[in-house]
């Protein structure tokens, strides 16, 4: 029976690691734009076991202004759709792009955005629209030219998106295909603050600090028992 009881204290503890494992994580990515925080939702199986499951946040981050041309916020649930270099397509509500040396909009890790929206050299104004449509001034008075089409997607359950770095996301199973997305809107000149909140974070912490002082306890108080059982029998 003490056996039992250790074993289940400390597989419960082991769950309160995991889940300070995440928190650490949000914290940590607390200003990086567009960042959506991971949630480790904990729940008691009948045989008293303490289980948990990793989910992304998919709650909206305060858009921020930043007035710079290339960097592109989402109002809405959507996502923009980046190639990676392997050829595969990711998910970011990152918008702080850049051109690459071919003139390409790319995301500050070199993914490109979209379908490759290529940008001429020394142009006059660039646009962003509400739709995601990017277009190009080449010259003063001249004007503005479509250069292609940032197309936001959404999914039908975004929380069971899967981190894969870099701030990207791919979907699973249980998030669903994406599908175009005509609701959200792209705001030029904004980026997305991350949707972290310290304040639940550091709420979080304490919860999982009493929790790994109770079962460290519970662990201790057996194990004493044991180590008097064996004494007795000696």
């Amino acid at each position: 029976m003490l056996d039992v009881i250790m074993q289940l204290a400390a597989r419960n503890a082991n769950r309160q690691y995991e889940s300070l494992e995440n928190v650490s994580l949000n914290v940590a990515n607390y200003n990086t734009t567009g960042y959506k925080a991971k949630r480790f939702e904990q729940y008691l199986t009948i045989d008293n076991r303490l289980e948990g499951i990793s989910r992304v946040d998919a709650g909206k981050g305060d858009l921020m202004t930043t007035k710079r041309e290339l960097d592109m916020g989402v109002e809405g649930f959507g996502y923009i759709p980046v190639s990676q270099p392997d050829g595969t397509i990711a998910y970011t509500r990152d918008g702080s792009f850049t051109l690459n040396s071919q003139g390409y909009i790319v995301t500050m890790h070199g993914d490109m955005v979209g379908e490759g929206i290529k940008v001429p050299a020394n142009y006059e104004k660039f646009q962003i629209k509400a739709d995601g449509s990017v277009l190009v001034q080449t010259e003063k008075n001249a004007n503005f030219e479509p250069l292609g089409k940032i197309n936001l997607v959404r999914f039908p359950v975004a929380e069971k998106l899967k981190s894969i770095g870099y701030n990207k996301l791919v979907p699973t199973a249980e998030s669903g295909e994406p599908v175009a997305d005509t609701e959200s809107k792209a705001r030029q000149g904004f980026l997305e603050r991350s949707n972290v909140s310290v304040h639940e974070q550091v709420e979080q912490i304490l919860r999982l600090n009493a929790s790994l002082i109770s079962n460290m306890r519970i662990i201790k108080f057996a194990d004493d028992l044991y180590q008097k059982a064996v004494n007795l029998r000696q």
